[in-house]
């Protein structure tokens, strides 16, 4: 493990000097700890470590934020603030959620961290919250409802979570060659002819850890959100029925 290394320059004790006071803002620290979640993952994230790479005093950090717990809430609000979806204004209600998953796929592959804080704790703040205004105000615009437009933004989200936590160990933390050398290894100390549907799906399971596979439910699971709300307000968008 790489040490920290702080800003301060080394006191005359041979002791790293710490920061002026006032020197330091809540987003200076979590800025900081999102680098280390990003470098290190989430286990890696103490207070003590954080001071250290802050040339501050861990005490100096409980004046920014509580504890540790609203420091992770931070964290994970200031990566969601990075993404951005697409078309808006002009898209239809499945472009919008089909690019709000993509928006936040390519912000989790970018913090793969953040996606284990928002899987096990309920991050809630107010960048939560003008976040889904911001997805809320067109979807209902574009004929959802508000109960159907929440669920259909957190249906999104819940999946491409669990798909980014899915695909980072397999192709990110690895080199996608090696996640399909696995199934092709794994394959071939089977007997030979004992699984012949898998042997015709084998060039295929390789690729399950990537943006295709990625695409292939998320679009599949948008076009279901869309029948089901269809089915829930059969007023929106219903097709013209033929004169009696």
């Amino acid at each position: 493990m790489t040490p920290d290394r702080g800003n301060g320059a080394p006191s005359a004790g041979g002791r790293r000097a710490r920061r002026p006071r006032g020197s330091l803002t809540r987003e200076a620290v979590v800025e900081a700890a999102l680098a280390i979640v990003d470098a290190e993952g989430v286990e890696s994230l103490s207070m003590p470590r954080l001071a250290r790479r802050l040339d501050a005093g861990v005490m100096t950090l409980y004046g920014y934020v509580r504890d540790k717990q609203e420091l992770l809430d931070a964290v994970a609000m200031r990566a969601i603030a990075e993404v951005r979806v697409a078309r808006l204004d002009v898209a239809d209600r499945q472009e919008i959620l089909l690019n709000w998953g993509r928006g936040m796929r390519a912000v989790l592959l970018v913090h793969p961290g953040v996606a284990g804080v928002l899987a096990r704790r309920a991050v809630v703040g107010t960048g939560i919250f003008r976040g889904v205004e911001t997805l809320l105000g067109p979807l209902r615009r574009k004929g959802f409802d508000a109960e159907g437009a929440a669920r259909a933004i957190y249906a999104v989200l819940i999946y491409t979570l669990g798909f980014v936590m899915w695909e980072t160990p397999r192709v990110r933390e690895q080199p996608a060659s090696a996640y399909a050398a696995q199934w092709r290894e794994g394959f071939a100390r089977l007997p030979e002819g004992q699984f012949p549907h898998v042997a015709a799906a084998l060039p295929y399971l390789g690729t399950l850890a990537s943006e295709e596979q990625f695409e292939l439910g998320l679009q599949a699971l948008v076009v279901g959100l869309g029948r089901a709300d269809a089915t829930a307000c059969p007023d929106v968008e219903a097709p013209a029925q033929p004169p009696e």
